[in-house]
């Protein structure tokens, strides 16, 4: 019980500090008491593993503060994976074995200097873009890639929606997507955007072909050439590549595998005279770590930014794969016009659709302007059977049997890395979407490791793939949204024997 206890302290210590801006925190918050008195509760071996906490009412009691702040200080330890909600049921303590320290990444070290100076055009090196095709092979075991399996969707039931709309207007197969998106489509993502918290009108939806249209649009609506850019270190690695495209700097801002975008850094850069055109970021299960920002990180970053009138482009491609009974507020909830938003449905229900969306607030004329200039939208018989079947709220369904097959792969992955990897292994505890950040002992190479694995038909995702200055050599990440069986199982032992050599 010792190690939960230290555990426990030393994150409640580390959200005192990033939950400040300043480094420091000048009184307890009263969710803290809460973690605080769960802590005791572990601690005295009054809760032990796999035991219902008390109840919300009843902790309320005990302590004297309101039902919310009691559920907050749940939901806090739930998102730092030390105890888990269940249905009707509860709140529970994890068993140790998904909470162990070694489990548990860390704040990777970038030195204020670096994140002030290093503000040069983006350049991804040839080894990076190697690495990134041998990973798209098809005779690979695909630990590595991006892309969830197509099992794990309801394909039967898209199809029977796909075939309606054919049947009832056979000639919208040859009709251009004229416009911003189909208005029965844009109708149901407003509606959808609803349940995560955004008031979002119609006409300020831009439907395009998959999520990296719809970041480029962002990007061109409020940058230009030779712009510095704001993005989260390490960050999805397309965020890089199209920053390298569209000829722009960066300047990375660290992300906590746990609690995301470090807001005392970006306002250190700020307040340092560095001038970015946008911040680029995702606040919720973010890509590589999983992280998502509490929410009042994501309050202080919306203030900061409002401040210095810096435009938000907020990617939330994974925000609705979470584990909890909750989904995280997405930041364009708090700041509706200062927010351009990325959704997709290609992680979540129907990835060969390649149906994404843009909501850009005050920029969405110069979004306008921008899709113009672009490609035709996507096809309106994708659009139009994706809106046949959101109608009839069959995704709600969809995800809380995607996110139950999610959190059950990771906690695979996770026992699988405990058993077989190196001693000094870590690997952050993701609260959703579908990809786990491990971090290597010390001297260790995960580009090697990469490379040897390749050999032996196996990708990974090094995390020099995650910066444009290839940090995190000693960091990977892995794609849980595969099915679980004995050739995933070999695979994680075989990179475990590799990584003792590498």
């Amino acid at each position: 019980m010792g190690n939960l206890y230290i555990t426990v302290a030393k994150l409640i210590s580390l959200l005192y500090v990033l939950g400040n801006g300043e480094g420091g925190c000048t009184a307890i918050k009263k969710y803290n008491q809460i973690m605080n008195r769960i802590q005791e509760l572990v601690h005295t071996g009054t809760i032990i593993e796999g035991e219902r906490l008390p109840s919300i009412r009843s902790m309320a009691k005990q302590t004297g503060v309101s039902v919310m702040t009691v559920l907050e200080g749940y939901r806090r330890l739930e998102n730092m994976g030390l105890i888990e909600s269940r249905p009707q049921s509860g709140y529970f303590l994890l068993p140790k074995v998904i909470r162990t320290p070694e489990l548990n990444s860390r704040l990777p070290e970038v030195s204020r200097s670096d994140i002030v100076l290093r503000t040069e055009t983006v350049k991804i090196p040839e080894v990076v873009e190697q690495l990134v095709k041998q990973s798209a092979r098809k005779d690979v075991i695909p630990l590595g890639n991006g892309a969830p399996i197509a099992d794990y969707f309801p394909n039967e039931e898209l199809s029977i929606h796909l075939a309606r709309v054919v049947r009832t207007n056979p000639k919208v197969i040859n009709s251009y997507a004229m416009g911003w998106g189909h208005p029965s489509l844009k109708e149901m993502i407003s509606r959808w955007m609803i349940e995560a918290g955004c008031i979002t009108r119609e006409d300020e939806v831009v439907v395009t072909n998959g999520a990296t249209q719809a970041l480029m649009l962002a990007l061109r609506a409020v940058t230009k050439p030779g712009d510095t850019v704001a993005v989260e270190s390490p960050g999805y690695y397309g965020f890089y590549a199209l920053l390298q495209f569209f000829n722009l700097k960066a300047v990375e801002i660290p992300s906590d595998p746990q609690s995301g975008l470090a807001v005392y850094a970006l306002k250190s850069i700020l307040e340092g005279g560095v001038h970015p055109a946008c911040v680029l970021l995702s606040s919720c299960h973010s890509n590589p770590t999983g992280a998502v920002m509490p929410n009042e990180n994501k309050e202080g970053l919306i203030k900061l930014c409002l401040k210095y009138n810096l435009p938000i482009i907020e990617d939330d491609t994974f925000g609705e794969l979470t584990f909890n009974n909750y989904r995280p507020r997405p930041l364009k909830s708090l700041a509706p016009d200062n927010v351009l938003y990325v959704g997709s449905f290609s992680k979540i229900l129907a990835p060969g659709y390649r149906i994404a969306w843009l909501a850009g607030g005050r920029h969405t004329n110069d979004i306008h302007r921008c899709f113009a200039m672009s490609v035709l939208g996507n096809s309106p018989v994708t659009q139009l059977a994706l809106a046949s079947y959101l109608k009839t709220g069959g995704l709600k369904r969809h995800l809380r049997s995607l996110r139950k097959k999610y959190k059950e792969n990771v906690m695979l992955f996770q026992n699988k890395i405990a058993q077989c990897f190196p001693e000094g292994t870590r690997a952050c505890s993701p609260q959703g979407g579908h990809f786990l950040w491990v971090e290597l002992p010390e001297e260790s190479d995960a580009v090697k490791l990469s490379i040897a694995a390749i050999s032996d038909k196996i990708s990974i995702a090094p995390g020099v793939l995650f910066s444009s200055r290839q940090h995190y050599r000693k960091y990977f990440r892995l794609n849980f949204a595969v099915k679980w069986s004995f050739e995933v199982e070999t695979a994680l032992e075989r990179l475990g024997e590799l990584a003792y050599l590498c």
